[in-house]
């Protein structure tokens, strides 16, 4: 997240100027995915805006204080802003043990790096995770609150963090302590079946970051644990993918058309892009295989609208058509992830054969990288597997602003915690992170987390 500088930067210049062996009591070790005990579960917690002194060390007594007054459990340790991160974490970990606080190693990718990205590395191993797993596992058999790590921006940098990468530097890692758990940094748009089914062996959860709205947890809840490979109703294109000019994926149906003056398709529909990129996916309609309704999916915004189609000019005079509802894109990408979804199917003057909330029954065709919520895709799955699932959620005016638009204010800001500790408390996640909360004093944000994580019990 190149962001995380950009918030950091913000509020330096203010700053400074004014259980691995154990689990946290009452709470038992449970199975992964990959059969290792975890320590990922039932943690609410709080990551970055650490508070540094005027000579840009952190403030370890500091930080341990204001965690505490939030009432989180754990705290996620990025290495990147200062050349002494790596020394000052050891300061921190008796500290924050002494408060009851367990503590993630986060650490950025490449792409956050040099020479692909400014000018800090996160030091002292730079780029070789397998070293940062060796001495991660050592440290934390000297701290056992130190019980997991986090690489940042982790799919954009997959060709590096291949399933046999991550094997290879969770093994160095487990020579030293086997329970030592290891989670990428994903994003929502990133969670698909072929990720969990790449990469579910070799981690033990993920920290997924900015959700839209309850049901974009959701979505991710039901891919992770094996309930549905695609969200029913729902076309997307993952990230990091390559495509050609002319990939599509489509759901039809077959209808009958009724006597009738005038014949309309009514329907409900959003996509996560909101970006001005234009001219690769559009969204479709189309009768027969004529496309009668079409848009970009760039611009806009995230909210569901309604949508109205006169299609009389496309039935009239027909027995039956066939419907279908279609993402093509019309130049090829290289990374455009998006979703798009569909709801409310209703039809005057047309006998449908299944609205959107019964998907099985449409007829799915593709090419390309595109999945369907419609068809196979969304039949039950077997519950076979459970990947920890960790929620990131925006604390800072600047980053939730980017992900949510305005107002960016400190009642939004809580609201949106407020939805990501619901979902925790409903069991669709199993546990939530704030990302660079103000935590100075005169944070307005601070008190509103502070009460939400009491409201919704910490790490109990």
């Amino acid at each position: 997240m190149q962001t995380f500088r950009r918030c950091w930067l913000c509020g330096l210049a203010a700053l400074w100027a004014a259980c691995a062996s154990a689990p946290i009591q009452g709470e038992e070790p449970v199975q992964t995915t990959s059969g290792r005990g975890s320590p990922v579960l039932n943690r609410l917690a709080d990551y970055n805006s650490e508070l540094r002194r005027p000579d840009g060390r952190v403030d370890v007594d500091a930080m341990v204080k204001r965690l505490k007054e939030l009432g989180v459990t754990t705290y996620y340790w990025l290495i990147w802003h200062a050349p002494t991160d790596w020394d000052d974490l050891q300061a921190f970990l008796p500290k924050a043990a002494e408060a009851g606080l367990e503590v993630w190693v986060y650490l950025v990718p490449p792409s956050e790096s040099p020479p692909q990205y400014g000018t800090l590395y996160g030091e002292p191993f730079r780029l070789n995770y397998g070293r940062w797993a060796e001495e991660i596992a050592r440290l934390s058999l000297r701290h056992p609150n130190l019980t997991a790590w986090v690489i940042d921006d982790f799919y954009a940098n997959h060709r590096l963090f291949t399933p046999a990468y991550v094997r290879d530097m969770q093994a160095r890692a487990h020579r030293t302590n086997a329970r030592l758990a290891f989670l990428p940094l994903m994003y929502f748009d990133e969670i698909n079946r072929r990720f969990v089914d790449d990469y579910r062996e070799v981690i033990d959860g993920v920290v997924v970051a900015y959700p839209q709205d309850r049901e974009e947890i959701e979505r991710a809840w039901a891919v992770l644990n094996d309930q549905a490979a695609a969200m029913p109703g729902e076309f997307s294109f993952p990230s990091d993918t390559p495509s050609e000019a002319g990939d599509f994926v489509a759901a039809g149906q077959l209808a009958k058309v009724l006597p009738a003056d005038r014949y309309l398709l009514r329907f409900r529909e959003r996509d996560t892009f909101t970006g001005p990129t234009a001219g690769y996916h559009f969204k479709q309609l189309l009768i027969d295989g004529a496309v009668v309704w079409e848009e970009d999916a760039a611009g806009g915004a995230a909210a569901w609208r309604d949508v109205a189609v006169d299609v009389t000019s496309a039935v009239r005079g027909k027995a039956g058509v066939n419907i279908a509802f279609r993402l093509f894109d019309k130049k090829g990408v290289s990374n455009f992830p998006v979703r798009w979804r569909l709801s409310g199917l209703k039809a005057e003057g047309l006998e449908l054969a299944a609205d959107f909330s019964s998907p099985g029954p449409w007829q799915v065709d593709r090419r390309g990288a595109f999945e369907a919520g419609f068809g196979p895709a969304t039949k039950k799955g077997e519950g076979r597997f459970h990947v920890p699932f960790i929620v990131m959620t925006a604390g800072v005016e600047y980053e939730f602003r980017l992900r949510h638009g305005d107002p960016a204010t400190p009642d939004r800001i809580a609201q949106w915690l407020r939805m990501c500790l619901e979902a925790r408390r409903d069991g669709k996640c199993d546990g939530v992170v704030t990302y660079c909360l103000d935590k100075q004093p005169q944070s307005l944000t601070f008190p509103l987390a502070r009460k939400l994580f009491a409201e919704f019990g910490g790490g109990k």
